[in-house]
């Protein structure tokens, strides 16, 4: 049997429950320092031309993504939050 490990998440303000397994969080993490990166990479060339000249205006924008934040309840917004992991047997 395979044994899957996840983690269970319960809002302690409204009761919601989710879950996210490892592969997930490293998603969720990557994503976060992309966006990160993209921010700085924006910033950096509006500074490049903080007066509002023409040519800033044909300097890429790099996007951001949506990124969930897996230690807030997506229903309400609470960060009380009470995690746990749980296994699971999967044939």
């Amino acid at each position: 049997m395979k044994k899957i490990k996840e983690t269970k998440c319960t809002c302690k303000a409204c009761g919601e429950v989710w879950f996210y397994g490892k592969q997930e969080a490293a998603k969720n993490f990557g994503d976060k320092m992309k966006n990160a990166g993209n921010s700085m990479s924006n910033a950096g060339s509006d500074m490049m031309c903080c007066s509002g000249c023409l040519p800033a205006a044909f300097l890429p924008v790099k996007p951001t993504k949506d990124v969930r934040d897996l230690n807030k309840c997506s229903n309400c917004g609470s960060k009380a939050v009470k995690k746990e992991v749980v296994v699971h047997e999967v044939e």
